[in-house]
C-alpha cells in the first residue's frame, strides 16, 4: 500500500499497525504526536490502529525552547 508520512510517499505492507509503520520507517517515537488523516491518534492506541492505503500521517516532534 502507499501512504504519506510528513508529505513523503512511502510504500509498506497492508494491515500494519501505526506502531509497525513507524518502526519500519525508523521513526523515533519518544516525544512525538502522530496524526492520521488529520486526527491525532493517542500513543496508547498505536498498536491497534491499522493504517489504510492512502493514509496521510503527520509526525510532530516536541522541541524545547526558551
Amino acid at each position: 500500500m502507499q501512504i504519506e508520512i510528513n508529505d513523503q510517499k512511502v510504500i509498506c505492507d497492508d494491515g500494519l499497525s501505526l506502531t509497525e509503520v513507524l518502526r519500519s520507517q525508523n521513526v523515533q517515537t519518544d516525544y512525538v504526536a502522530v496524526a492520521v488523516d488529520l486526527t491525532i491518534v493517542p500513543k496508547t492506541e498505536w498498536d491497534g490502529f491499522v493504517v489504510r492505503d492512502g493514509s496521510k500521517i503527520i509526525i510532530i516532534k516536541a522541541v524545547q525552547g526558551g
